[in-house]
């Protein structure tokens, strides 16, 4: 049973090149039962994601109990439920063909909003040790992760849409490109949302428009798309390892348990916020990486 449920897993995934370690024996492990649930029960993914929402926030809230370890641990429970239900709507909307452009945006939207109770709650726990400062270090720390988990989620879905050919989830060549999905205040508010997060995406990235207008060229090219996977795995796949690692979530979601755990989530506060100097090299390297992958490919 445990096989066959794996076998499942992966048959989830729409590349593995990209997967997380923790994503794909925990997350979304755990995560497509509760997809099976959403199914049996006719749940939409947004439901599934307002219930990461619920869930999230109300764990972050409780990590403000760090003097006592039963409320704390149950806050680090929901938070990594959270974590799980997250995963589980995009595997629901991919079982029931309900995928959509800007799943991937609240997807992200509900990652801010539980780590935003989460460093509210854990900040509040401070406050007389820090004074109201503690809440300027909270913000600092909560603007930089969500910096950097906007860059990763950048590299990511170019991978998927370059080598994985997807066509659900692309990040537009330029934020002008986004329209409205209809006339409705919801559609109005989700395509504010949607268009301010593809523009700091693209502002925060190394990759122009021409360049990413020549890989989707050349990746669909049909005598060239072979090659170009080929070296863009070779160039790609190493460095977004490290993007997750400095930049994902599930890093800062593991350090910031820990932590609270600890009764010092203080020290999360500091840590998120100093290791994001770590972009400047991978910045750096990805730019170096996808110069010399367009120069692999133009010499044959």
């Amino acid at each position: 049973m445990f096989k066959k449920h794996l076998d499942e897993v992966y048959g989830s995934i729409k590349l593995l090149d990209i997967e997380e370690w923790f994503d794909i024996y925990f997350s979304r492990f755990f995560g497509l039962y509760f997809a099976k649930i959403g199914r049996y029960y006719n749940l939409t993914p947004t439901q599934i994601s307002l219930a990461s929402l619920f869930v999230g926030v109300i764990g972050g809230a409780m990590l403000y109990y760090q003097d006592d370890p039963l409320i704390v641990g149950i806050g680090c429970f929901l938070i990594v439920l959270a974590g799980v239900l997250d995963s589980s709507d995009g595997q629901l909307a991919r079982m029931t063909g309900q995928s959509s452009d800007l799943g991937r945006v609240i997807d992200g939207v509900i990652d801010n909003f539980v780590f935003a109770a989460a460093y509210i709650g854990g900040s509040l726990f401070f406050l007389e040790t820090y004074g109201w400062w503690i809440f300027l270090l909270a913000a600092v720390a909560g603007y930089a992760q969500s910096f950097k988990s906007t860059i990763y989620e950048f590299y990511k879905s170019e991978y998927l849409q370059l080598v994985g050919k997807t066509t659900t989830g692309n990040i537009p060549l330029s934020a002008d490109e986004v329209k409205p999905a209809g006339d409705n205040l919801y559609h109005k508010f989700l395509f504010v949302v949607y268009k301010d997060y593809t523009k700091k995406q693209l502002a925060y990235t190394t990759r122009t428009a021409d360049w990413r207008k020549k890989a989707q060229e050349v990746s669909q090219d049909d005598l060239l798309c072979e090659k170009f996977d080929d070296n863009y795995r070779k160039f790609n796949k190493p460095l977004l390892t490290w993007w997750a690692l400095f930049c994902g979530t599930n890093t800062h979601r593991t350090a910031a348990i820990i932590l609270a755990m600890m009764s010092r989530f203080d020290l999360f506060l500091w840590i998120s916020a100093i290791w994001t100097v770590a972009l400047i090299p991978l910045s750096i390297s990805q730019k170096i990486r996808d110069r010399k992958l367009l120069e692999t490919l133009e010499k044959g």
